[in-house]
């Protein structure tokens, strides 16, 4: 008895609302389309749940306290903090007094727009800069991204459960390792992590727009972890630490600054750059604005700045190097992972590639296009779209990709590996300003660009019409070069579809 192939594909398929009138396809699916009204179930205080998880955890937390690996001062690292939070977030609320918490506010406000205003997500909203099959380049760049930053915090979680139940079942936290040395892992770190994805794993089969209730368990549990932390260090250090008293002992206080700031922009700036696939399901178009503004550099600085007053208070507790993770710390491991600094480089370095795709989607959506899109057609995947550009791919938007990264590779490769000859100076204070520099860029020249060589559909604009027909449009063979407006003629049924977006 052979398997039924096509029961299995149904099976795996998207599912699709039974009132649905659009079908389901390569480009268009329930999870695709513009988010229906009862599925926007996020007001201001859902946002602010979610900003508030966002940054009140442990990549907050070691995010200022590792910036004293870097040999910055305590006070210098929570300036870093500061104003890098504020570049990320409020836009000139009072630029004097809070520098840093401008930009990430301001980045998830506009990356956010689109989601807000047209209820579609990232995936979609790529469609209408790097075109329908281009798209697909900085989407697998964020799931590149993404899955580094699991591995991570899937590590973590996995650490934190072995210290909770060790210090329940002491048999684990002693637990003899059976695997090879050279597999740098242990039992006891093994089992922790099985137990953590066992439990993970069921969280994310709750449909995003039901998070809410998670959000707020989340946060009073770090918050009541973060608090424990704080008040022993410091009642037993007797203070926020002699860290607080010592000199920085890096040998350039200002590059060392600005390459703290680059390394935050890089975690936290880049994340913003998928704000849609959150804001779509606000039930209001600025239910998301306030805690963009507020709530999450409010929050990512409150957990940096902790973490740094716990690391140098816990310093004189413990002694020996700087504990900069909390885990660690709770577990009371003695030993410092030199590879803090390294991690923290080579994580902010994706801003290298993150800063130019986001300053693209900002130029091409807030000054290109003015907010205005035509939503049908991102569910067409044939020259009848707008987006579907050259052969379904807009090459602006990969010439100023490119153009925009490379400048900032070398400054990485330098710094990754601690290179210290002179002639590499200069391309690493470059990149010590790879997220500012490589936004700004990205986005004069995309565009520069587009004035020179505009595309078409500049302009139209239309809702989203849940109608038969748009969302089964198939590839078409004939896929010529529509930059110049010159639409193909082919079957009745390109007709059809071409006289709905009309």
């Amino acid at each position: 008895m052979g398997v039924d192939w096509p029961a299995v594909k149904r099976k795996l398929e998207c599912p699709k609302d039974e009132d649905a009138k659009y079908d389901n396809t390569a480009w268009c699916n329930r999870d695709l389309i513009p988010t229906p009204p009862d599925r926007r179930t996020y007001g201001i205080w859902s946002y602010v749940g979610y900003w508030t998880v966002s940054g009140s955890n442990i990549s907050a937390w070691s995010t200022g306290s590792t910036l004293l690996a870097f040999g910055l001062s305590p006070q210098q690292a929570i300036g870093v903090v500061v104003s890098a939070l504020t570049f990320i977030s409020i836009a000139f609320l009072t630029i004097f007094k809070i520098l840093g918490g401008v930009l990430t506010g301001c980045l998830a406000v506009a990356c956010g727009w689109m989601g807000a205003n047209h209820h579609i997500g990232f995936t979609v909203s790529s469609r209408f800069v790097w075109g329908m099959r281009g798209s697909y380049f900085p989407v697998l760049l964020r799931v590149f991204v993404a899955c580094m930053w699991f591995g991570i915090q899937a590590y973590w979680g996995g650490q934190a459960t072995r210290v909770c139940i060790g210090a329940i079942i002491p048999g684990l936290a002693h637990m003899k390792n059976y695997f090879s040395a050279s597999s740098h892992l242990e039992t006891k770190d093994f089992i922790g992590l099985i137990i953590w994805m066992g439990a993970f794993i069921p969280g994310i089969l709750i449909r995003p727009e039901r998070l809410q209730i998670p959000f707020v368990v989340c946060f009073f549990l770090f918050c009541g972890c973060c608090l424990g932390l704080l008040i022993w260090s410091v009642s037993q250090a007797g203070g926020a630490g002699s860290l607080f008293q010592t000199p920085s002992t890096t040998p350039n206080v200002g590059w060392a600054f600005m390459f703290g700031i680059t390394s935050i922009l890089g975690a936290w700036g880049g994340g913003t750059l998928g704000q849609s696939d959150w804001t779509r399901y606000a039930k209001t178009k600025h239910a998301p604005t306030p805690s963009q503004l507020l709530a999450s550099p409010l929050t990512i600085a409150i957990t940096a700045i902790i973490g740094i007053i716990v690391t140098s208070a816990s310093h004189d507790v413990l002694g020996g190097e700087v504990i900069w993770n909390p885990i660690f710390l709770l577990a009371a491991i003695q030993e410092y992972y030199q590879s803090s600094s390294g991690v923290r480089a080579v994580l902010s370095g994706f801003g290298v590639f993150l800063a130019p795709a986001t300053g693209i989607l900002l130029a091409d959506y807030l000054v290109v296009r003015r907010r205005k899109l035509k939503l049908n057609d991102l569910y067409v995947g044939n020259p009848t779209s707008i987006y579907w550009f050259n052969n379904g791919f807009n090459w602006r938007a990969f010439v100023v990709f490119l153009m925009s990264c490379w400048p900032l590779l070398p400054g990485l490769v330098a710094t990754v590996n601690a290179y210290t000859d002179e002639k590499y100076q200069g391309w690493v204070r470059l990149y010590n300003l790879t997220f500012l520099v490589g936004l700004a860029w990205s986005f004069a020249m995309f565009w520069g660009i587009n004035l020179i060589f505009p595309v078409r559909g500049l302009g139209q604009e239309a809702e989203f019409e849940d109608e038969t027909g748009f969302g089964g449009a198939a590839d078409v063979s004939s896929e010529g070069n529509l930059e110049a407006g010159d639409v193909k003629h082919g079957s009745k049924d390109e007709a059809d579809v071409r006289l709905a977006h009309a």
